[in-house]
């Protein structure tokens, strides 16, 4: 398996993405394991990093985002401790520190040797984290499909589609209680792609956290993104999601005017 990672970083040609591609590769092996266990019967994949891995989007991603679909007594931490298991078979060791409530069960999966192994670590004992998060309690409406992952390694997975993804990014673009850039990113891609967001699982989701805001609706999306695109700093989100990117000309365009013309066309 480390012959099989070092192949693949081996494609990464900039330096600087090395550490996130190394990343990348283990959040498809995690997958892999949580699909041998037939976990997605109850858990969904959604999220910045659900886009990134089966729609190729041109930023990295850093978690793992799940909702719990099917409302069974479904054992996480039994789950986590298998994918340790599965993965340290493969020579890959990691240890989860979890945080559990009854809402939101989160666990940072820590790779303690792994960047050293791979020479990606400034300092010895630096961890590479993935961080590994399941709400519980999910809004209602998103529609789920099953998509088929073939490289680098195979695996199915349950995810929510696009519309329903759309949905859920629109819910952190007017929601979000702090400023990431990744979301505005995200935004330009679905509105360049002309993605119709879920409007149902969008306002199950806004009830959740913000119940006596209107109801978003066809006519008034537009003009209160509008809105809320007037009130963003560009240049903070900017600098926040930079790291992330990997066409750095894209950058150029995550501006309000350029996602203004997206809408425009919309």
């Amino acid at each position: 398996m480390k012959d099989f990672i070092k192949k693949e970083l081996d494609k990464q040609t900039q330096s600087q993405f090395k550490k996130l591609a190394l990343a990348e590769i283990l959040q498809h092996l995690i997958l892999q394991s949580l699909y041998k266990q037939n976990a997605f019967k109850y858990l969904t994949f959604t999220g910045g990093t659900a886009l990134r891995l089966l729609y190729n989007t041109g930023r990295f991603s850093e978690d793992l985002d799940f909702s719990l679909t099917k409302k069974e007594d479904i054992k996480l931490t039994e789950l986590i401790s298998k994918t340790q298991k599965d993965l340290l078979l493969s020579g890959i060791e990691f240890k989860p520190h979890t945080k559990d409530n009854k809402i939101v069960f989160k666990s940072d999966f820590r790779f303690p040797n792994i960047l050293k192994e791979f020479n990606l670590a400034p300092k010895p004992e630096q961890n590479l984290t993935i961080k590994f998060e399941v709400d519980r309690n999910p809004p209602k409406g998103g529609v789920k499909e099953i998509m088929l992952i073939a490289t680098p390694v195979s695996y199915s997975v349950s995810i929510f589609n696009l519309p329903s993804l759309f949905a859920t990014k629109l819910h952190a673009v007017f929601y979000r209680s702090h400023l990431k850039g990744r979301d505005y990113y995200d935004l330009m891609w679905y509105l360049g792609k002309q993605v119709k967001p879920n409007l149902k699982l969008l306002n199950n989701a806004k009830k959740q956290t913000h119940i006596d805001d209107e109801d978003f609706t066809e006519k008034n999306l537009k003009k209160r993104l509008i809105k809320r695109l007037d009130s963003i700093d560009f240049k903070k989100a900017k600098s926040d999601v930079e790291r992330l990117i990997i066409n750095r000309e894209e950058l150029d365009f995550l501006k309000v005017d350029s996602l203004k013309s997206l809408l425009r066309a919309y």
